[in-house]
């Protein structure tokens, strides 16, 4: 193991079972997502790049490896009471709450889309932030933020729910 990829792993290993861990709700699964992040970051030959590089690398690859590990759960309709917890970037919300609620529209939300709202959301980073992670400008997120929220608002009214 490359000295880069030691020391990448030793500051972000942690970090990364963390943030799966807020999106999974479970610190095993939380893990392997975590290894599995960096076997791929070892195999796509990045552990020596630039630090920015491969902190917005682990970011968005971690964050899409939980994305497609909430999607092969079982589906289930969103609790209504718990729909606005996807709005809500509170870090005293439920995080249960909204775990259980990001599982079940995982797969009725572009990918992109859950993506921005997971870094923002689940992860706290700034919009400016979610921008050097999916490699666009800020105003592009923006907009991807609008259509999540546009998604979520759609999903409402499908299950007649009301804000």
């Amino acid at each position: 193991m490359s000295t880069q990829l030691t020391t990448a792993y030793r500051l972000y290993f942690p970090l990364l079972v963390q943030k799966c861990t807020r999106m999974l709700g479970d610190g095993h699964e939380a893990q392997d997502v975590a290894q599995d992040t960096f076997m791929r970051l070892y195999s796509a030959g990045l552990a020596s790049a630039e630090a920015r590089v491969v902190t917005a690398w682990l970011y968005r690859t971690s964050t899409r490896i939980a994305i497609d590990r909430l999607r092969a759960r079982k589906r289930h309709a969103p609790d209504p009471a718990a729909v606005d917890t996807l709005l809500v970037a509170d870090a005293s919300e439920s995080y249960t709450a909204a775990r259980e609620l990001w599982s079940s529209v995982a797969d009725r939300i572009p990918p992109l889309e859950l993506e921005a709202a997971v870094l923002t959301r689940v992860d706290g980073l700034t919009q400016q932030e979610v921008a050097e992670v999916l490699g666009m400008n800020a105003r592009s997120v923006r907009r991807l933020l609008t259509r999540f929220e546009a998604c979520v608002d759609a999903l409402r009214r499908q299950e007649g729910m009301q804000a």
